[in-house]
């Protein structure tokens, strides 16, 4: 009895999430991200047109997570990312909206509010900075002029190797001094 009725709300949130338009709050966010087996089970989603079965979820995740091929998974391997997607993840995410988790046919979609973890979820996203190129292109002046100055180059050998030694630690603080600031 108590199960059907977590069963019950589990749908009527969903069914309420899907009227209006889907947002999550940063808890809800950062709930659903947390965790690396959600993370793939939604981008294997979004890379299977957004509708999946339980079984092939479960394969794909698993075979990711132990580093092989599909075809060389134990059922055991299998049936652990099975259970943990059934019991777990798949509930936990069906409850916040962002995938329609049908346990008796295995089947999952994607619902509308998935689309706010799309920024987070690709593979190719980091931290970006702005002046990540002008950081390498100094560098790597910095690195020939020593260089130059190191093997003999006209002017640049003016300076012992100790000068060259100081120019490029002064230079490697600024650079450290620029990144940790945001510079």
């Amino acid at each position: 009895m108590e199960l059907q009725t977590i069963r019950s709300r589990t749908v009527s949130r969903s069914a309420d999430r899907q009227a209006t338009e889907p947002t999550l709050s940063k808890d809800e966010l950062f709930e659903i991200l947390k965790n690396q087996r959600r993370r793939d089970a939604l981008s294997f989603l979004k890379e299977n047109g957004g509708e999946v079965n339980l079984s092939d979820m479960s394969e794909f995740i698993a075979a990711k997570e132990n580093g092989i091929d599909v075809s060389a998974l134990s059922s055991s391997q299998r049936k652990r990312v099975y259970i943990g997607l059934y019991q777990c993840h798949l509930p936990k995410m069906a409850n916040f909206g962002v995938v329609d988790f049908d346990k008796d046919r295995g089947t999952i979609e994607l619902l509308p509010a998935a689309e706010l973890l799309d920024p987070y979820l690709d593979d190719d996203v980091v931290a970006s900075d702005p002046n990540v190129e002008l950081r390498m292109g100094a560098a790597a002046t910095v690195a020939l002029l020593v260089i130059a100055g190191l093997v003999g180059a006209p002017v640049l050998s003016a300076l012992p190797a100790a000068g060259w030694a100081v120019v490029s630690t002064v230079a490697l603080l600024l650079f450290a001094v620029t990144e940790a600031v945001g510079v």
